[in-house]
Parts: C-alpha cells; sequence; structure tokens
C-alpha cells in the first residue's frame, strides 16, 4: 500500500515538513504506553536495558491504578540511562564512539577520505542541542559545533528545521577485514532469517527460507566457506514450501567470532567486519539481508490511473540499532534511506517495530544496479524498476533537518583532524570546534495533566535537579500532549502546568504541607549508610512518610513509588515491607528486587536470569556478558562484604549480635605469610535441591598451627554440581581429605562424590592415575550457633586465617544471625574444615561417622593424597 510518506520525494518542502509533523503527533499516544517508551522515543541518549523495561512496565502498572505501591530496589548507577557518544566514521570504515577515539586514528572526512586525528580535547559538560534529520538520524553537540550546510559551517545552536544537513555518501574507507562477498552474503542470510538462539550448552546454526534462489545462495555461500547444509525439514504454507537450512561444519566458531551467536531478532547486529569491508562486499551483506527482511513491491498506479514504473524498496525490523547499521552501510553505497517507527499488533497485543525505506527514485535505482537479490520475486520487481536516474552522485548528500531542541547539559569532546578538519558523526559533516524519578513524573502529567506530583529525595538539591529535569521535559516536548507551563510558574522546586497539575520537589522530611499529591515519589531517601544508620534519622523519615507524606495523598487517584539502594534492615524499604508486606504474601508493595547478581534465595528473578547471571549496566551493551560479569566481580572484590550485600545485591544484614566483626576478618586477611601445609582438605556442607547454597570451603593446616582458608566455591547448586565442585577443587589443591556433612544425606553425599570423581577421571578432568582424597563423613551433634562459636573464638584467638578476601563468607561471618532463616553453608562448611584439620576446637561438636573397615563394593581404595609440599606465600 502506498502512503504519503513513500511520496515525500515528490512534494514540496511544506508539505513534507506538514506530513512528517502529522506523522510525528499520531506517534504521541504509542510513546505513551509506559514512561520508558516514552523516555526511549524522544531521547536518544536513553539506552534501553532488559532491566529498564521490567521497571516501565511497573510503573505503567501504577499509572493505571493496578497497583499503588512500587519498591524498586536497584544497586548504585544502573537505572540512570546516560548517553552514548556520538559515533564517528572511522578511516577503515568501522565506527566508534568519539569517548573511543585517540590521537593517531584515522577518520573520514566530509571529502570521503582517511585523515589523520592530530589531538582529542575533552571539553567537559557543555550545553547540547539534539538534531533530528528527515532520514530519522540523531545526534547531540554543543551549541557552539558547527554542522556543514549549503550555506556553509552553522553552529548546531543556530540550526534550524529545514536547513540540510550534509552527509557524505560513498566514502573512500579503507577496508582491512579480508571479507569475502561469500561470507558476507551468508552474514546476511544469518541477520534476517537465521537462527542462533541458546540451546543447552550450544546454539542454533540454521536459516529458514520459502525461495529457491535464497537456498541455492546459501548452499553456494557455505560451501565457499567450506561449510555444510543440510535439509532438516520442510513444510508447505500459503507463501511456498519454507525450508529449515542446517548449516554445520565450523560455523559455530565463525558465528562467534563475527558476534552473530546466540542472537535474536531483537539483539542481532551488522557484524564489524562488514563495516570494515569494500563497498561490494557492504553489497553483498545488504542483498543477503534483504532476501531474508526486506520488501520490494510495485507502487501501483500514478495519479493519471496508469502502472507507476517505480518500485517502493524497504526493510523492516524490531531492532532500530540494527536499521541505524544498515541505514549507515546504504550510505557507504551512495544511498539515501529513511528510518520510522511501524506500530501494529501481534497475538492481540502491541508490538512496535521500525521500517528502513530508500527514499527517492534515484536511491533505488543505485540500490537495483548494486545490490543483486537471490528472492525471486522480489529480484523480479526489482528490476522493473524501469525509471532512469536523473541526478549525478554529489560528493555530498542533503539530510533536511526536523527539529532542533535543547538537550540540557553533555559531556562533550572534538577532535582536531589534520588536512580539511573535518569529520563525520553520527553520519553528519562536523567541524573541529534518565531516569525514572524523572521521566515518570513527566509521563504522569502527560497522562493526567491536572495531578500533583511531589518528588522527593535525601537533599533539596538533588530533589531540585529532578524538578529542574521534569519541567525541561514539559518545556521541550509538552506540546505533543498539550502540556504547557502555567504562566508566572517560574519556581523551579514548585511549578504548575495550564491545566491544573504540577510538580513540587522537596527533601523528604518537609515541605509538603498544604500541597495535595497525587503521585508520591521517592527517590534514594537515605544520603548514605551513616545516615542509613543513624536510629534516630531512620525514625525521622518513618514518621515523616507515615504523619506527613500519606496525609497529603489523594482519594480520587494517588499512588506511592520509591526507588532506593538498601543499606540497612530498618531503611525506608525494609520498614515498608516489615510493616505492610509484599502483594505476593498478602500485602500492599509490589517490589521489583534487581540484585547485581541473580540470587535464588531472593526467589524467581524479575528478568529470568540463572544464578549467578549478571545485571545488565547502562554502560555495559547487555549483549557483553563478559564485560558485565567482569564489571560486577570487579565491584564485589573492592567493596567491603556488608556493602555489597546491601548495596549491590539489596539484601542488607544485621551487625549487632554477629559472630564475627568486619574489622576482625579484615584483619584475618594474610596472603604474604610463609606457611607450610601439613594436611589439605576441602569441607562441604550439602544442599538440598539445587536452590540452596551449597557450601564448598578448602583450605590447609598449616606447620604454624592454624587452619588456613584458601578457597570458597560455594553456590546454589544440586548434589552432582557440589560433588563436582568439591571434587575439581581437591584435585587443584592435592587435598588428602574430603570432610563432608553427613546429617544430609547421609551415604547418598558419599556416593555423590565417588561418582563426581570417577566421571571427572573419564572425562580427562582428573587425571586417570590420581587416587580420590579419603572421604570423611561427620556428623553435627550440636546446632549451628553451638558449632560456630567456638570457630569464631578460634579466629579471635589468631588460630584461623584467611588466604585471600572472600567476600560471602566474610559476609555470612559477620552478620548471621542465631534467629535467621537461611542456611549459612559458608559457616558450616568453614566449620567442618576448622573441626576437621584441629579435632579438639569443641571437643563433641562435630563428630566422624564410622568408617568402613573392609573395601566397599563399587569404591575405590580411599587412600590418602600425599601431602601438599610445596610452599606457600
Amino acid at each position: 500500500m502506498t502512503t504519503a510518506l513513500d511520496e515525500l520525494e515528490h512534494l514540496d518542502d511544506a508539505e513534507v515538513y506538514r506530513q512528517l509533523e502529522a506523522a510525528r503527533r499520531a506517534m504521541s499516544d504509542d510513546l505513551l504506553r509506559d514512561p520508558v517508551t516514552l523516555a526511549r522515543g524522544l531521547d536518544r541518549t536513553y539506552r534501553m536495558r532488559p532491566h529498564l523495561r521490567i521497571i516501565g512496565d511497573a510503573l505503567a502498572e501504577v499509572g493505571r491504578g493496578e497497583t499503588d505501591r512500587l519498591l524498586i530496589l536497584t544497586p548504585p548507577q544502573v537505572g540512570k540511562p546516560v548517553y552514548d557518544q556520538s559515533m564517528i566514521l572511522m578511516g577503515d570504515g568501522s565506527r566508534k564512539p568519539i569517548e573511543d577515539v585517540r590521537v593517531g586514528d584515522f577518520v573520514i572526512t566530509h571529502e570521503g577520505r582517511p585523515r589523520r586525528v592530530t589531538a582529542v580535547h575533552v571539553q567537559g559538560q557543555l550545553p547540547t542541542v539534539q538534531i533530528t534529520t528527515h532520514a530519522g538520524r540523531q545526534t547531540v553537540a554543543a551549541l557552539d559545533h558547527p554542522f556543514l550546510t549549503p550555506e556553509g559551517w552553522v553552529n548546531a545552536g543556530d540550526l534550524k528545521p529545514g536547513m540540510a544537513l550534509a552527509t557524505v555518501p560513498r566514502p573512500a574507507t579503507e577496508g582491512a577485514s579480508g571479507l569475502w562477498p561469500e561470507a558476507a552474503r551468508l552474514m546476511g542470510y544469518f541477520v534476517g532469517d537465521g537462527s542462533t538462539s541458546q540451546v543447552g550448552a550450544t546454539f542454533n546454526c540454521s536459516i529458514t527460507t520459502a525461495s529457491d534462489g535464497v537456498e541455492k545462495e546459501v548452499r553456494r555461500c557455505a560451501d565457499a566457506l567450506g561449510f555444510t547444509v543440510n535439509l532438516s525439514q520442510a513444510k508447505k504454507y500459503a507463501q511456498g514450501k519454507v525450508r529449515r537450512l542446517n548449516v554445520s561444519g565450523g560455523v559455530r566458531q565463525w558465528l562467534e567470532e563475527h558476534g552473530l551467536a546466540r542472537k535474536t531478532s531483537y539483539t542481532k547486529r551488522v557484524p564489524e567486519a562488514v563495516f570494515r569491508s569494500t563497498p561490494d562486499v557492504i553489497a553483498e551483506f545488504i542483498a543477503g539481508y534483504w532476501d531474508c527482511d526486506g520488501v520490494v513491491t510495485s507502487r501501483g498506479k500514478d495519479r493519471d490511473g496508469q502502472p507507476r514504473k517505480d518500485v517502493a524498496v524497504e526493510l523492516y525490523s524490531v531492532s532500530r540499532e540494527l536499521l541505524e547499521d544498515v541505514q549507515h552501510l546504504l550510505l557507504r553505497l551512495g544511498i539515501r534511506s529513511a528510518i520510522r517507527i511501524k506500530k501494529g499488533s501481534y497475538n492481540q497485543a502491541e508490538h512496535i517495530s521500525y521500517r528502513l525505506f530508500i527514499i527517492a527514485r534515484d536511491d533505488v535505482a543505485k540500490f537495483r544496479d548494486l545490490v543483486t537479490l537471490a528472492h525471486e520475486k522480489r529480484s523480479e520487481t526489482l528490476a522493473g524498476h524501469v525509471l532512469p536516474r536523473t541526478d549525478f552522485d554529489p560528493r555530498l548528500m542533503a539530510d533536511p533537518i526536523v527539529s532542533v531542541e535543547p538537550y540540557g547539559e553533555q559531556p562533550c569532546r572534538c577532535l582536531t583532524v589534520e588536512d580539511d578538519h573535518t569529520f563525520t558523526s553520527d553520519d553528519l559533516v562536523v567541524h573541529n570546534s534518565t531516569t525514572v524519578a524523572e521521566w515518570f513524573p513527566f509521563w504522569w502529567l502527560s497522562t493526567y495533566p491536572v495531578d500533583k506530583v511531589a518528588v522527593t529525595s535525601y537533599g533539596d538539591d538533588l530533589a531540585l535537579r529532578r524538578g529542574k529535569r521534569i519541567r525541561g521535559y514539559v518545556e521541550e516536548y509538552g506540546d505533543e500532549w498539550g502540556l504547557r507551563l502555567k504562566p508566572g510558574s517560574g519556581a523551579m522546586q514548585d511549578w504548575e502546568v495550564t491545566k491544573g497539575g504540577g510538580v513540587r520537589s522537596v527533601s523528604v522530611g518537609k515541605g509538603l504541607t498544604g500541597f495535595d499529591v497525587n503521585l508520591l515519589i521517592i527517590d534514594d531517601p537515605h544520603k548514605d549508610r551513616a545516615d542509613a544508620e543513624s536510629e534516630a534519622a531512620r525514625r525521622a523519615l518513618h514518621d515523616w512518610y507515615s504523619s506527613a507524606a500519606l496525609t497529603r495523598l489523594q482519594p480520587d487517584r494517588s499512588a506511592v513509588v520509591a526507588i532506593q539502594t538498601r543499606w540497612h534492615p530498618d531503611d525506608f524499604a525494609g520498614r515498608r515491607i516489615q510493616e505492610e508486606g509484599r502483594i505476593e504474601e498478602g500485602g500492599r508493595w509490589k517490589v521489583i528486587h534487581l540484585p547485581a547478581v541473580a540470587d535464588p534465595k531472593f526467589g524467581d528473578d524479575p528478568l529470568g536470569r540463572t544464578p549467578g547471571e549478571p545485571l545488565p549496566h547502562p554502560k555495559i551493551p547487555t549483549r557483553d556478558t563478559v564485560r558485565l560479569r567482569n564489571w560486577w566481580v570487579n565491584r564485589k572484590a573492592t567493596t567491603i562484604p556488608r556493602d555489597w550485600h546491601a548495596l549491590y545485591q539489596g539484601d542488607p544484614q544485621p551487625a549487632e549480635g554477629a559472630l564475627v566483626s568486619e574489622e576482625l576478618l579484615r584483619l584475618l586477611r594474610d596472603t604474604t605469610t610463609v606457611v607450610e601445609p601439613q594436611k589439605i582438605a576441602v569441607a562441604i556442607d550439602p544442599s538440598g535441591g539445587g536452590r540452596d547454597t551449597a557450601g564448598v570451603i578448602g583450605g590447609f593446616l598449616g606447620d604454624d598451627g592454624r587452619v588456613w582458608i584458601t578457597d570458597d566455591v560455594s553456590a546454589a547448586m544440586s548434589s552432582a554440581e557440589w560433588s563436582t565442585a568439591a571434587c575439581l577443587l581437591a584435585n587443584r589443591t592435592d587435598a588428602a581429605i574430603i570432610y563432608v556433612e553427613w546429617n544430609f544425606g547421609r551415604d547418598m553425599c558419599v556416593l555423590a562424590i565417588q561418582t563426581s570423581w570417577e566421571k571427572l577421571q573419564n572425562d580427562g578432568e582428573i587425571p586417570k592415575g590420581k587416587l580420590m582424597p579419603a572421604i570423611a563423613p561427620v556428623r553435627a551433634k550440636q546446632g549451628k550457633l553451638l558449632r560456630a562459636e567456638p570457630i569464631a573464638q578460634q579466629m579471635v584467638q589468631d588460630k584461623v586465617r584467611l588466604r585471600g578476601v572472600f567476600t560471602d563468607m566474610e559476609r555470612e561471618w559477620a552478620t548471621w544471625q542465631p534467629t535467621d532463616p537461611d542456611s549459612p553453608g559458608r559457616i558450616d562448611a568453614s566449620c567442618i574444615l576448622v573441626y576437621g584439620l584441629i579435632p579438639d576446637a569443641n571437643e563433641g561438636a562435630i563428630v566422624h561417622a564410622p568408617l568402613p573397615k573392609a573395601p566397599q563394593p563399587g569404591r575405590q581404595p580411599s587412600s590418602a593424597a600425599s601431602a601438599y609440599g610445596r610452599r606457600i606465600g
């Protein structure tokens, strides 16, 4: 179906801008689906992460009245999307954020040639504007940053809608990827109709198609790369015989190398090697992708009722980022394209996707001449585009500006480039020269413009910043929803809109008298640990919430949303959960708990993460799981146990009455003293069904008479997993004995260890000839407290030392209370280790189970491994 937007190239400028404005207004209702969709639609610096979608949906439920109490618990800094620096086109065809550009790098100038960067200037926080073009490009720049227009260089702050900005078609990049055309085309097929989703420990490698021509091309490209293609299934549908082509023979490693493994339609991107390729190779990738997800259709009849001679060439995806990659590649071929949002429905639910379309007849002709499609119908339709080109290839292309809007202060950088002193930022030629507490109130006012919103925080300054930012959104975007500031409403901390609603921004504890509240937002109610641990400060906060804040809520529509990092068991969130309870337990509050690392002790993870899986971070791509995991591992390693579990895991524990102080545990860390191991052991406190933590601790008795704890590999594990972990640790440390608590599982624990040892030897992970350590089942005669107290005393007497930093184990010792229902597996395992290596530490607390007096059927002899003779330290 032909739309007005498809006809843009035939209209004059005034009509183009009128239709664009109408389309923008039509999107307004879609953007108000939830605060995150609104932020993402209006703010190009707002980078989506999976946990933000969870938060956005929960906030929308509050807006719809489905819940009126929402508590969001996150680690520091993960709820605040930040500006990703402008993408710079490098000399080799790759793109990188300007913050990653270094002196000596080569960038593409406005003449389309690579030139060397001679200096990088960090300019700090500067006022900026966001520029949006007709083609859908968006870039953020400082007010005095010059852009190239037909009238010459114009500063960003002086740009106006209707002006045209320069883009560089067909830049002379020096492609160095060495990518074969067949490889690029096969990548296009995998990006389009390929399945590389995770399956167990591996992932799929298949391509689905209903086209004979595409199947032939897949087989040709795979054969050229040495891969094998097998037809796994074919089914008849209305569009023809749909085939699933399984690719093997080394393709998995190839997909891993190019970042295409384990991807979905939402996470696929153009491989880096394609950007660094020559135009002919880029055209092959585009052809493969267009064969899958592209559309080539006749434009119907012209105004005289005659069949038109040109065609529409489009591409659809749920990923705007992927289409932006393709838009850049098309520009490298000299082809202009634009991106628009597309709304629809799927399974009776709203579905948002994006459409990329070739702008003009001349661009379609270029596409026809440069990109060879294998899909029969699309290729035939494209060949029917018989209109000849009517313009010459220009050195620069124009992209009209749709809007220039204030964007607040942002971190800015600039480059000095040799020769012509220009570079491209987000494909535009330039010259040398956040957040739930903010977007949610704006979304609420856009939806309910008569409501009053109170934004509170621990200090006036933070609350004022929130209020100013919300006010800025009203000034920049409010016209879309009839939201305008009331004349004379000049106070930044207390302002109104013309329809009666408004925002008051104050610190917790004051400022709400006489102000009716429909939405109360409490953002970071505690300034720091000292504030949260002050009983007087906590009492004042709880009293203010009960006696002042809640009394201002209105009967017609009201809700409370709190966003905080945990500090103390009785902090704002802790008191609310204790007094009013969680929804799933029959209480009042919906709680979104997002720990830095998923832990089964918190129940089902909101993101569906498996135990140990990291939380996304705004500054780290979600797909970069290695970097994410390393980030949180580093945070854990550099944070004291109490802060890690409170701030990052949202699980504060009381320090009063703990068995051992944090200060003592820090003093027990010793990685330098030279000591000779006399007996090396592994101790196990088994878990239940895989959800509880199994304690697996390693250590040795030194020639100084101390027990040295060297390893902690405890985790939520099944019996097969903890027994395997214990065997691997015993093998690595040359342990002579494995102590295992016999209370849980009895002989099954011994059997699990023996079975795991045999399997690891059969798998080659433990040498075949290595004897299994002796297994010493032990039985606890006393409760956890009576067992743990003597070991704590051993620590006080400097009879136990730590060969490193053991964050989780130290946290259990420094916070566990006798009334705590959780089973402290690390405490139990470390107690078993000490009792085993120093039997007289507390005579009678733990006893060894009877050892067999004769060889048992199916068991290896339990000879002890030789003493661990190397010197430690």
